[in-house]
């Protein structure tokens, strides 16, 4: 009798402990989604949330999270301390975590823009029309100019390239550099003449008329280009669109599922009509952002990196590489 009581009791307590225990061991993992938040926490959260929503229920066994950053310098601090599994960035600080901790793209965004879809943006320099003394970018010299980040992509480096190319060093040349922090300042301060010119990314100006907040008549557009199927102004060469990338810990099975899951979302998904954007392609070649930082002497390419040493050895072994099959190509004639 008094071993069935032990044994009833032992029953009892392994009962209770699976009772305790298995709300724990059916909990969804948590996966950790960082999202740079160039216009605010808030702003990133309206925007992005349903996406988060929609892969918690396309992937039930997981539990998905967004980590807004305001501050790039913060964002590539927390990937180098393993803070979260999955990223959502710009291409030049995608880059700088492919190098230094092995991101990798699987996604492109590709962006509404004026009921457009567009994989590709870039930067626009301009000034106000009544600066009759700046009619090309030679003319910013002895100018004040306004930028959005330092570390920013279309709000800065892209344009950065641009004005080098035309013998201007903003540190020297500028009579003032200064950076706004969010891109529609940026343009209000042209707009009302605070300084003489500006740079933002690409379709800012363009959504900034559409809501009544800038003439365009009143801006002038500084070394404009022309590209086929991109309908905004635009002062640059176009670089790919923001990259969806998985940090090294995220799994190979969920990176796959998570893929498939966004490459099902279309332009008519609530995901994506909050979003404002069109849907996601597989990831497109980074190679051009490289090369832009590269060029620059950018962070992972600066002067001494073991990045920027590796990247031209890569540079040198291709052209290598393609010389020999060249000539074996035209041997293989001759002898035939």
């Amino acid at each position: 009798m008094k071993m069935f009581i032990n044994k009833h009791k032992l029953f009892l307590f392994r009962w209770v402990c699976c009772l305790l225990f298995m709300p724990l061991s059916g909990q969804a993992e948590e996966i950790r989604i960082a999202v740079r938040a160039h216009a605010g926490e808030q702003h990133a959260i309206k925007k992005w949330q349903a996406t988060i929503d929609y892969l918690n229920q396309a992937l039930p066994a997981h539990h998905f999270t967004m980590i807004p950053y305001t501050s790039l310098k913060q964002q590539l601090a927390d990937a180098r301390a393993s803070r979260f599994q999955f990223l959502l960035t710009n291409p030049a600080t995608y880059v700088e975590l492919e190098a230094d901790v092995g991101a990798k793209a699987i996604l492109t965004l590709i962006n509404n823009r004026h009921g457009t879809a567009q994989t590709r943006f870039g930067s626009v320099i301009f000034t106000h029309v009544e600066n009759t003394d700046i009619l090309e970018i030679k003319d910013l010299r002895g100018k004040d100019f306004l930028a959005v980040n330092p570390l920013g992509f279309g709000g800065w480096r892209v344009g950065l390239k641009v004005l080098k190319e035309q013998g201007i060093e903003p540190h020297s040349d500028f009579a003032s550099l200064q950076f706004a922090g969010k891109q529609p300042k940026v343009v209000a301060a042209v707009r009302d003449k605070k300084v003489h010119a500006g740079m933002v990314r690409t379709d800012m100006l363009e959504r900034m008329a559409d809501q009544g907040k800038v003439d365009l008549r009143n801006l002038r557009i500084l070394n404009q280009q022309t590209t086929p199927d991109f309908p905004f102004f635009h002062s640059s060469a176009l670089y790919p669109e923001w990259p969806f990338a998985r940090m090294p810990a995220a799994s190979a099975k969920l990176t796959e599922q998570i893929k498939q899951a966004l490459l099902k979302i279309d332009r008519t998904h609530p995901a994506a009509i909050t979003g404002k954007y069109m849907g996601w392609t597989p990831a497109l070649d980074y190679t051009p952002v490289k090369i832009l930082l590269m060029e620059l002497g950018i962070s992972p390419f600066a002067a001494k990196s073991p990045a920027r040493k590796i990247f031209y050895w890569l540079i040198a072994l291709s052209a290598l590489f393609i010389v020999l099959y060249a000539f074996y190509q035209q041997r293989n004639k001759k002898t035939g």
